[in-house]
């Protein structure tokens, strides 16, 4: 790993911990995968408030996220991502959640 990504890495981790977020990389997840997807994430995170937790790209709801419910955003297609929970009582599941509600740390360049 070069300098610039560790540090990348060391600065995202943080700024999520001060957030009360926790980030781990994205190989500490099972591969979540949907061949709906059009773009690729591979990120652990959270979400950022009660979501509805969804069967496809504004399909049924099948429930709801908590807020801070920790997932691994897998990919998305236009405004919807598909996620595995990590916590909370959808833990394990695979589903769909609005792109708004995930919570993605600052990049630095």
């Amino acid at each position: 790993m070069n300098t610039l990504t560790r540090r990348v890495a060391t600065v995202a981790t943080a700024g999520a911990l001060v957030l009360g977020g926790a980030v781990a990389t994205a190989s500490t997840a099972s591969a979540a995968t949907s061949k709906t997807c059009t773009h690729s994430a591979k990120l652990n995170t959270y979400v950022d408030a009660t979501v509805k937790f969804r069967t496809g790209p504004g399909g049924t709801a099948k429930g709801q996220l908590s807020k801070n419910t920790r997932i691994y955003y897998a990919c998305y297609k236009g405004n919807w991502g598909y996620v595995k929970a990590l916590s909370g009582v959808h833990k394990g599941e695979n589903g769909w959640v609005s792109r708004d509600y995930i919570s993605i740390p600052m990049q630095l360049d």
